[in-house]
């Protein structure tokens, strides 16, 4: 056991370096999920929380993922918040359904208190086998432990990691469990030869030959196999035994490459919109091994990560009415404007959905990528730049290795950049301010994700040079400052994380205004009344009250507006000054015949006013 221990020293420090961090994501989560004194809707700081959060709730309960709204006949569709979506007379979720599915149907198995434990324990399994991958990878444990303990702490992962109703930091767990089990196959083998596996090792007369090529000689597996497992005996039969011996190999092979196939599947489940990149990146670990593949497991594979779009195409039928469509009101467009019917069509969906905005890609990536981490972003820079130009007798990595990681970083980069970069974004109501909370930081994810070894490399070098091959204990030394430097690192990042802007961490204890403003809206008003809210304050409303409009864009809202003021009471929900709210009326409901009349305070500087009818 002790032996063992030592042995494997790297992954048992790890495990428990991750419960530490599942702890720490789990207290977080539970902070908004389940607050003292808070019931069965907990408030969250974002309508794609809260919205996750109800239709996981409904998955669980065994009801559908869509509700009707008798008003949007009358309303022209447009009551519902800002994550859902109307259609065909129903509101849907408005994103992937993925983290619904798969957290919906745990909830149904261990109940519902399970959901604040989800998010934390993939999180820190991930970060495990970020670790695990990186040192198939590089063959260098020092860099995928460093690696891997950057990463539970990174910004962008440690906070949408304690915000565990979104599903970025899920989908990265998933798929980087599912690219280790694929590499580590891939790795498991050293033959020369690609056959149909079933067929191999069986010889033109029928008989079986020994196929002793498909392992390396150190192979875990070579102890249960010899050359003569699969020589026939006097009477023709071959041994059972020794026959049992190669079904559990290629079982275990199957296994994996199953496994593999149904994690990058549900991973991509979960975030549909990631697929070029996802597929180009099993693409690039399929040709690196090529010589090593199985191809009768790759059918398997292949059709593992299938079987999730299986269920999607269900339920995309049931909730959109198309089995190829999603939840995004952008990519809906593009489907019905040319569905994919054109070459043209289908670049735009994969690689253009929010279009191309050089300027914005530019601005954007340089405010998300550097100008909010600086400190992380010029380590990996400058570790970047180490891990191109150091010689392999120093840095211990095949130069063709580095060459390919780099290149599939760059290219990753920026095609997340394009993807997502020209898309403006409005979370905030103050637009221009970084934010960790803006939906560029966990887009761009997997940008800080894969640029992580090369802060290691800077580290683990700096440790080397600082002590010298001639010291004794120049292991423990080295190690010693690496974790010098990931603490000193790891302290601006949580003072960042958890309290130096207004969106991070701490502010989840102060969710609980926002469950005393939808307690006073509750003494307000009726729970047949609609209410139009800026877009920030659905979560307010939002599930105890479904009938919230976010949106007035054209006349016809406006008109559909007084519509709806004719059968209910409809109220106009604000931050802005008295004097602001007499100019929206005079300029959007007066000449329409309606006015914002009777303002009462609700909390702060939140005001409800009633919309009237008034006579022109």
């Amino acid at each position: 056991m002790l032996n063992w221990l030592i042995k494997h020293k790297e992954a048992v420090f790890l495990g428990l370096f991750c419960l530490v961090f599942f702890c720490i994501y789990a207290h977080f989560n539970l902070l908004t999920i389940k607050p003292s004194g808070a019931v069965d809707n907990p408030k969250f700081s974002s309508p794609d929380e809260t919205a996750n959060y109800f239709w996981i709730r409904q998955f669980a309960a065994g009801q559908p993922l869509y509700y009707f709204e008798e008003l949007n006949s009358v309303g022209n569709n447009l009551i519902h918040p800002r994550s859902v979506n109307v259609i065909d007379g129903k509101n849907a979720p408005g994103s992937f359904l993925g983290l619904i599915f798969i957290y919906g149907s745990l909830a149904k198995i261990f109940s519902l208190g399970i959901v604040p434990y989800l998010t934390p324990f993939f999180s820190a399994l991930g970060v495990f086998f970020f670790y695990l991958l990186l040192e198939k990878i590089f063959q260098s444990r020092p860099i995928a432990v460093i690696s891997a303990s950057l990463l539970a702490f990174s910004p962008a992962w440690f906070y949408y990691s304690c915000r565990g109703m979104y599903h970025n930091v899920f989908f990265a767990s998933l798929l980087i469990i599912g690219l280790y089990f694929l590499w580590k196959v891939l790795a498991n083998r050293s033959c020369n030869n690609f056959q149909f596996l079933p067929l191999r090792g069986i010889s033109q007369r029928g008989t079986i030959s020994p196929p002793t090529e498909d392992l390396p000689k150190g192979d875990n597996f070579s102890a249960n196999l010899s050359v003569n497992n699969y020589a026939s005996d006097e009477g023709g039969s071959l041994r059972e035994g020794q026959i049992n011996s190669k079904f559990k190999i290629q079982n275990s092979k199957f296994f994996f490459y199953l496994l593999s196939g149904l994690l990058v599947g549900f991973a991509l489940l979960t975030r549909t919109s990631e697929i070029v990149w996802v597929a180009l990146t099993v693409l690039l670990i399929l040709i690196l091994n090529f010589k090593k593949i199985y191809w009768s497991c790759l059918i398997v594979f292949l059709a593992a990560g299938f079987v999730p779009f299986v269920v999607l195409f269900y339920y995309n039928q049931i909730l959109y009415g198309a089995f190829v469509s999603a939840g995004y009101r952008a990519i809906n467009d593009v489907f019905a404007s040319g569905g994919l019917a054109s070459a043209g069509v289908l670049f735009q969906i994969l690689i253009t959905p929010f279009g191309i905005d050089p300027r914005s890609i530019l601005v954007n990536g340089f405010s998300y990528l550097y100008q909010l981490f600086p400190i992380w972003s010029s380590l990996a820079l400058i570790g970047a730049f180490l891990f191109a130009i150091l010689p392999s007798a120093i840095i211990k990595l095949n130069y063709k290795k580095r060459f390919v990681y780099l290149t599939y970083c760059f290219l990753a980069a920026v095609y997340l950049l394009i993807f997502y970069g020209s898309w403006s974004i409005t979370d905030r109501i103050d637009q221009q301010t970084l934010s960790l909370g803006t939906s560029y930081l966990r887009y761009w994810l997997p940008i800080y994700v894969i640029s992580l070894p090369f802060i290691a490399v800077l580290f683990w070098h700096i440790a080397k040079l600082l002590i010298p091959h001639t010291f004794n204990s120049r292991q423990l030394l080295r190690v010693l400052i690496s974790a010098g430097f990931i603490t000193l690192l790891a302290m601006p990042t949580f003072n960042l994380v958890y309290c130096q802007t207004d969106e991070s961490l701490f502010l989840l204890k102060n969710l609980v205004e926002t469950r005393d403003k939808s307690a006073l809206i509750n003494n307000l008003i009726g729970p047949d009344d609609v209410v139009i809210v800026y877009k920030q304050a659905d979560k307010i409303f939002f599930p105890e009250r479904k009938k919230i409009i976010t949106d007035l864009v054209v006349p016809a809202d406006y008109a559909a507006v007084k519509n709806l003021v004719q059968i209910r009471n409809v109220y106009y929900y604000t931050y802005a000054p008295a004097s602001t709210v007499a100019f929206i009326s005079r300029r959007d409901f007066e000449p329409l015949g309606m006015a914002l009349t009777a303002g009462q305070k609700v909390f702060g500087t939140d005001w409800l006013y009633k919309i009237v009818i008034r006579n022109l």
